[in-house]
């Protein structure tokens, strides 16, 4: 049994559903999972795990600014051990190049941002999260939408994630702890 650390920023709840998808995806691969907020997460000693899955969601084009902050932080020690980071973003569910381009760029910028380079990344489709929302991003939110031809009905929420492929990257965590024991030294 391997120790991987999951850390997540979370604005409306959703990335912490992605989160803890994943964190379940791993546990039943065997592994021990700490499932953090980011806010929590400050003192933990990165290499104290056998890996580490990071992720955040894109609000007003940028992840959180704890999430970044973390990241940059803990840099080296993310480089030293396996590790992965995941992206949360609407632009995901845009099934053009244009919104593909625009969630790789995301994840493009969080690495620029903290000076870490993950093994793994993965973008996945958020959600809206009408019923979450206060009234001016509610209304934000709906402008957007409806630029875009997507949907405006605040009366609900839409989930735009998917959640096989939230399951397969899960699974390809468990990879980066292939042939290593615990502490992090190599097999």
């Amino acid at each position: 049994m391997s120790l991987i650390l999951v850390v997540y920023a979370s604005s409306h709840g959703h990335t912490a559903k992605v989160a803890a998808a994943i964190a379940t995806v791993l546990r039943e691969a065997g592994q021990e999972v700490p499932l953090r907020d980011v806010a929590t997460a400050g003192r933990l000693q990165v290499t104290d795990h056998d890996a580490v899955v990071v992720g955040g969601s894109v609000h007003g084009g940028h992840h959180q600014r704890e999430l970044v902050q973390w990241g940059r932080h803990h840099a080296a020690a993310l480089t030293e051990v396996p590790s992965a980071f995941f992206s949360v973003c609407l632009a995901a569910a845009d099934d053009s190049e244009e919104g593909r381009q625009a969630a790789r760029d995301y994840v493009e910028d969080f690495i620029d941002e903290t000076g870490w380079t993950p093994r793994r990344t993965a973008s996945f489709a958020g959600a809206l999260q009408y019923r979450e929302y206060d009234a001016p991003t509610r209304l934000i939110m709906r402008l957007i939408m409806a630029r875009g031809h997507h949907p405006t009905d605040a009366s609900h929420d839409h989930d735009y994630t998917d959640w096989a492929a939230v399951t397969r990257f899960a699974r390809e965590c468990v990879e980066l702890v292939a042939g290593r024991t615990l502490g992090g030294a190599p097999a």
